[in-house]
């Protein structure tokens, strides 16, 4: 994948689909999304998994839903529509009580057909690593890394001679580059895998 040919998809989305009104129960997990979230233990969070969380309101989906909106597909044939993005949206919807979620009716942003595996991940990194960075809700740049390298699957090597990084983030070249513009320590961002082996990132 060229950092020109995901522009230019991105570019031309508002032409590829069009926003639809979907029950819940109709959503699922695209393959390539889920794949990807299970490369870091972030996934517990993420895909509706137990734990410890307050409840949701139908209110409050109807608000994610729309501050935080849904990207998906339909495959040939198939009433259901796999989301790509939006998974903090999703993971809520997922949480709703059943009788709930044949109630309610959020905006999804259906694609007329699948995008490419390589775009579709490309769409959830944006997401995940934005959100990361830009909203800054983890100071440690340990977990920073962790989180990067786990998504971005970086297992050896660095991250920012990853193609997808390099597409995604081209201006951030170097760990310093990366670690000036968060204001974070760039001695400790490095992932707690590589730290005992002393790897470059």
């Amino acid at each position: 994948m060229r950092s020109l040919d995901f522009e230019k998809f991105c570019s031309e989305l508002m032409s590829k689909g069009a926003f639809e009104l979907c029950h819940p129960g109709e959503l699922v997990l695209d393959r390539v999304a889920a794949t990807m979230l299970d490369r870091a233990v972030f996934v517990a969070g993420l895909r509706g998994g137990g734990g410890s969380v307050p409840p949701v309101s139908h209110a409050s989906v109807l608000l994610d839903a729309v501050q935080q909106p849904l990207l998906g597909y339909r495959k040939t044939n198939d009433s259901t529509v796999q989301i790509l993005s939006g998974i903090f949206t999703f993971q809520q919807l997922m949480r709703l009580p059943t009788p709930e979620k044949m109630l309610l009716q959020v905006p999804i942003f259906v694609l007329d057909k699948p995008p490419k595996p390589d775009i579709r991940e490309l769409f959830l990194l944006n997401e995940l690593s934005r959100n990361l960075l830009k909203q800054q809700f983890i100071d440690s740049s340990t977990q920073i890394a962790d989180f990067l390298y786990a998504w971005f699957d970086c297992k050896s090597g660095s991250l920012f001679d990853n193609p997808k990084w390099q597409i995604l983030f081209p201006t951030l070249k170097t760990k310093t580059d990366l670690c000036r513009w968060l204001q974070i320590s760039s001695k400790s961002f490095i992932p707690s895998s590589r730290k005992a082996g002393g790897d470059d990132v």
